[in-house]
């Protein structure tokens, strides 16, 4: 009799455990079903916190190309700090912090060289120029997809790329649009035209009206109320800001704040456009000595351009005009976040009017990029070419992609 109950006993754990894998089995099944909703995908990007973001650092050597992902939360403690009351004190960047290295990613993206384009809505925009026929792709790292686009041409020098590309969401289309800048002529600079893909759609288009050339820099946070905005190499104040409107397609300039006349212009040594608070931003160098932020709090009024904060270099010893030219993100609380000159993630607080460091990012020379993570699958927004969408292996450190973007 004892044996025949130690029997039952372990029968009844057996199916115990049985039961409980079935279970967990189903909550997670479940719980995937849920992640694919796009009615989720929604409300997580509506409510996903506004003060943490996940930095991308591109690592480019010879054909290879990796893209790595780490999380930073603007809360996080920190190791260094200098205001502008320490008039005396040197602001010493990059001493004891933490380093972003290969081995604390969170993710891994392995492919043949790369370059960012941009991130909306947690999709990356990827292009692929190494290859004989560049390609652009779109990828999902945390669902582990990929969307390869259209070929742009079959002979691809005929038009020589323009070192530029924009990647945004229409929100009342509900479509995700690629423009592609190209000189028509690649002797001639000074002619540049651009073709626009919709994803889902099996082609480019051509634009006929002549778009407005871009500088050779990427714009940090782009895309704002349907459009995709950047610096012009325009000599006129009044072409200094290009948007391209994602539903209509069609090319204008914003006007910029109202002292930005020519000779003022002519001060101004670096300049981007972001986005803060939900409103248009510029942030540049005023003659290599002052920093400042502007607002345009009603989008296309110049009347509403205010001023968000300045940070004047004297007050801050030690803080070089290169340690400000490489701005990452605006955060809702105000606050920017860009990499010093000695390669160190360091957060300015208007407010408090501080600065403080975050990260070493040391050996990371290219560029580094802010994304949101996001669960919104390419196989919802791909439409027909929903079966294109390839899946990869994610692990807890390695993301796998197709075989063939290795080639």
């Amino acid at each position: 009799m004892p044996r025949i109950s130690n029997c039952i006993v372990l029968v009844d754990e057996q199916q115990s455990r049985m039961v409980s894998k079935r279970r967990r089995r189903e909550d997670i099944k479940m719980l995937l079903e849920v992640l694919k909703d796009p009615y989720f995908s929604k409300i997580h990007l509506a409510v996903a916190p506004t003060l943490t973001s996940n930095l991308i650092l591109e690592d480019n050597i010879g054909k290879s190309g990796s893209l790595y992902f780490f999380p930073c939360d603007l809360r996080e403690s920190t190791l260094s700090s200098c205001n502008s009351d320490d008039q005396n004190a040197r602001c010493s960047f990059s001493r004891g912090l933490p380093v972003l290295n290969k081995g604390n990613a969170e993710i891994c993206f392995r492919t043949q060289r790369v370059t960012l384009i941009g991130s909306c809505n947690g999709l990356l925009c990827l292009y692929y120029g190494s290859s004989s026929h560049p390609f652009y792709g779109i990828c999902n790292p945390i669902l582990g997809e990929f969307l390869e686009l259209p070929r742009l041409s079959a002979s691809p020098s005929a038009s020589a790329y323009a070192n530029h590309s924009g990647f945004g969401y229409c929100p009342r289309m509900n479509k995700y649009k690629v423009i592609r800048f190209m000189y028509p002529n690649p002797t001639d600079t000074t002619k540049i035209v651009a073709a626009v893909h919709t994803l889902g759609s099996d082609s480019w288009r051509s634009l006929t009206e002549s778009a407005p050339s871009p500088r050779q820099q990427k714009s940090f946070d782009p895309f704002l109320n349907g459009a995709l905005h950047w610096i012009s190499i325009s000599s006129k104040p009044c072409e200094l800001i290009c948007s391209f409107n994602l539903e209509r397609e069609g090319f204008r300039f914003v006007p910029p704040p109202s002292h930005f006349d020519a000779p003022y212009v002519k001060k101004v040594s670096w300049i981007n456009v972001g986005v803060l608070k939900g409103c248009l931003c510029i942030c540049f160098m005023y003659e290599d000595i002052e920093f400042e932020v502007w607002a345009m709090r009603e989008y296309g009024v110049q009347e509403s351009w205010t001023k968000e904060f300045r940070i004047d270099m004297k007050f801050y010893c030690g803080l070089q005009f290169e340690d400000l030219y490489r701005p990452v993100k605006l955060f809702s609380n105000g606050e920017l976040w860009f990499i010093s000159s000695l390669d160190s993630l360091v957060s300015f607080s208007p407010r408090k009017r501080t600065f403080r460091e975050l990260r070493s990012v040391a050996r990371w020379k290219s560029d580094v990029t802010a994304h949101d993570l996001s669960f919104l699958s390419l196989k919802v927004i791909a439409g027909a070419r929903s079966s294109k969408v390839l899946k990869y292996r994610v692990g807890n450190s390695n993301l796998s992609p197709p075989h063939y973007m290795l080639l």
